[in-house]
């Protein structure tokens, strides 16, 4: 008698689950403040994408959403209303034992840096680390904002550039920037520091200083 081989699939969701929160995942219980999402949306935006899975624990249990519309609306007000520039989503829905879950995947955007409100409501960048949201630094924001201009990031090595890329060599953990040390040894003040540093960055002279992962 020939046997069958049995076929067993894993559900989607439940794949998306097992990997737990980590750059590219975020998991929400049930949505209800838009500007606390907005960080999200934004963190995922300016780094390198992401989704968050409305209706999941944080240990990973599928709990369901009851008025998935409402849940909708508060992500088009954090991603419309709150994100400045508005932030590309997509929602989908999955359906697993009865159970309503939204898929909100944000794509990398073209249009970063994308700013959300902090808690003392303060217009502020983020970046998705880890499985976390942190208010990106100055120089971060500075490499973000070159890399959305449509012009060439070319430019030629000054003095200013060539005394900085010396300091470096010294340096350990080159893409650890610290503005503050490095613009002491360089001469430089703090904004120019930034400048010249987000600019070497940018046009990928220097390793960039949030976009390396470990996760999934």
């Amino acid at each position: 008698m020939r046997s069958i081989p049995y076929l067993c699939t894993m559900h989607p969701l439940l794949k998306m689950i097992r990997e737990g929160e980590h750059r590219h995942q975020d998991f929400k219980y049930f949505l209800s403040d838009a500007r606390k999402i907005a960080r999200t949306l934004a963190a995922f935006a300016n780094t390198e994408g992401g989704r968050m899975l409305v209706g999941v624990k944080d240990n990973g249990k599928i709990t369901g959403l009851k008025h998935k519309e409402e849940e909708a609306y508060v992500v088009e007000a954090a991603a419309h209303v709150f994100c400045k520039p508005a932030v590309t989503y997509e929602i989908k829905e999955w359906v697993f034992e009865g159970k309503t879950v939204l898929e909100v995947h944000v794509p990398k955007s073209l249009k970063a840096p994308h700013k959300a409100p902090s808690e003392n409501g303060r217009y502020t960048g983020y970046l998705r680390k880890g499985d976390e949201n942190k208010v990106a630094t100055a120089l971060e924001m500075a490499v973000l904002y070159k890399l959305r201009t449509s012009k060439p990031l070319s430019f030629t090595l000054d003095s200013r550039h060539k005394r900085l890329l010396e300091v470096l060599k010294t340096q350990d953990g080159q893409n650890n920037y610290d503005v503050k040390t490095l613009s002491r040894l360089s001469l430089m003040t703090e904004k120019e520091c930034i400048d010249v540093l987000s600019g070497l960055i940018a046009g990928g002279s220097l390793p960039h200083p949030f976009t390396h992962s470990n996760t999934p």
